[in-house]
């Protein structure tokens, strides 16, 4: 049987293969993009509920680009929720398709749950909740098919985390013009790096735990 960390390392591989030698890589990787989109402003919609903000909607554009609007007080909370969040919830998502695979259809319900709620609660277009509606499927058929094994969803989300810390100095430079209006004392790289940091702590954390025999 193959072991954990020799499959970690194939998908990891397989995708730095994928992205920087097989052409067209974006089409190819378009679902993932809009799935760590969502992510992205699903965080931001997450931290709003808990501080006592209100969700107005979401947006996921076709391009991958998308926003919440979101009524509060607390707008560093929200901030801060976007990128550590997406990060979080995608080294769950590892560890237990590694770990605790007896619970993953129960993830793949829950995060289809969440796709089709954001579409429908938070509705602010069409294209929108078409979109959300359309990734809650491709999970939901990936995850049926007798044809797929739980490899096809450990590399989904293997390639969700990498375009997520990849991705650093696109999320995060897309908050800080606001997070910079409020902690104005400090540079926003060096919020940039340090939330990147994070991010990595807990990823290696993460992979060490599914590495450990």
């Amino acid at each position: 049987m193959i072991k954990n960390y020799s499959i970690l390392i194939i998908l990891i591989i397989i995708y730095f293969l994928l992205k920087y030698i097989i052409p067209y890589w974006d089409y190819i990787v378009y679902p993932i993009n809009l799935m760590v989109t969502f992510l992205h402003e699903f965080g931001h919609s997450l931290f709003a509920l808990l501080t006592w903000w209100s969700v107005k909607s979401m947006q996921i554009n076709t391009d991958g680009s998308g926003y919440a609007i979101i009524a509060g007080w607390w707008s560093s909370v929200i901030l801060i929720g976007w990128y550590v969040w997406s990060a979080i919830f995608g080294n769950i998502l590892l560890y237990i398709w590694f770990k605790k695979q007896k619970l993953s259809q129960y993830i793949i319900y829950l995060l289809v749950g969440l796709l089709i709620f954001s579409g429908i609660i938070w509705f602010n277009s069409i294209i929108s909740t078409l979109i959300l509606i359309l990734l809650a499927g491709i999970l939901i058929f990936i995850s049926k098919n007798k044809n797929y094994n739980s490899t096809v969803l450990q590399f989904l989300w293997i390639t969700t985390l990498l375009y997520i810390i990849e991705d650093f100095n696109v999320w995060p430079s897309s908050d800080i013009a606001k997070f910079w209006d409020i902690f104005i004392i400090i540079p926003d790289f060096i919020w940039m790096i340090l939330w990147l940091i994070i991010v990595l702590i807990i990823t290696g954390w993460n992979i060490k735990k599914i590495i450990r025999k």
